[in-house]
């Protein structure tokens, strides 16, 4: 892995701590735990708020790490959108039909292989939305995770999450948000068919937990299978130093330092 990548993968663990470690954190954590009543000491409490909020913020710092791999690799070409939020177009009538796939794909005595149902919805939003006005379409802001193209001209869309251990309700909101997102960028880059635009619902853990419900295997990457088939990074290399960043000098400083930093604080 390049020594970009590896600055780039220390400077924001640095910076999630010392935003979580910050006063105005600590304040909030000890206003919110003098409310409690319990035997551990409040301190200890707060650090272990601390660890917490980094543990949930690890999950957006994977996303957005993702992100920054992409953009920089250089096995392909980085597209305007990609990391933004950005304002997609399409018409109701695409919107309900993306609502409807949804809601049918929940039904006990839909098909377990979505494959064919999934591919009809997205030849199905290219006709509506290649026949329609412009004046018809709705905007909605969306996130654009990763976006770019490859060697031969295919555009790729990537939804980036870090596990694939969401609960029931927002597995279903994330699917819905990725289809959404690639009807949007269809409109935006006049796709015709959809072997020009790829959907990827990305997992940086190969952890499975969820099915095909929504979207075709075909369409789901884990682990190392985004790296292997497009980027010139390699998966292992980020992993390798994602693990041993734990043992790196100036992070075991920060943290071995947290309790004397806490224990000094004025709480009151």
């Amino acid at each position: 892995m390049s020594d970009q990548v590896k600055e780039i993968i220390r400077k924001t663990v640095i910076q999630m701590l010392d935003g979580s470690m910050s006063p105005n954190n600590v304040r909030r954590m000890a206003l919110k735990h003098e409310e409690k009543i319990h035997f551990i000491p409040i301190r200890y409490r707060i650090i272990g708020g601390i660890l917490q909020g980094l543990n949930i913020k690890f999950g957006n710092f994977i996303e957005q790490l993702l992100k920054n791999v992409v953009e920089m690799d250089t096995g392909v070409k980085i597209m305007e959108d990609s990391g933004k939020k950005i304002r997609l177009l399409f018409t109701p009538q695409t919107d309900t039909l993306i609502d409807t796939y949804i809601t049918r794909r929940q039904l006990p005595n839909s098909p377990d292989d979505c494959t064919e149902a999934f591919e009809d919805l997205l030849e199905k939003i290219l006709k509506i939305e290649n026949a329609a006005p412009d004046g018809e379409r709705e905007g909605i802001v969306k996130d654009v995770d990763g976006l770019f193209q490859t060697d031969d001209g295919l555009l790729v869309y990537t939804e980036m999450k870090y596990n694939d251990d969401h609960d029931t309700g927002k597995f279903v909101d994330i699917n819905r948000k990725f289809i959404k997102t690639w009807t949007g960028l269809a409109v935006r880059y006049q796709i015709k068919s959809a072997s020009q635009l790829l959907p990827i619902l990305y997992y940086f853990n190969p952890r499975k937990r969820y099915g095909p419900i929504y979207v075709p295997s075909k369409n789901i990457m884990r682990g190392p299978q985004l790296f292997d088939r497009f980027l010139q990074v390699g998966y292992k290399e980020v992993i390798g130093y994602l693990s041993e960043i734990g043992d790196d000098p100036d992070i075991l400083s920060i943290f071995d330092k947290m309790y004397e930093w806490v224990r000094n604080q004025e709480l009151e």
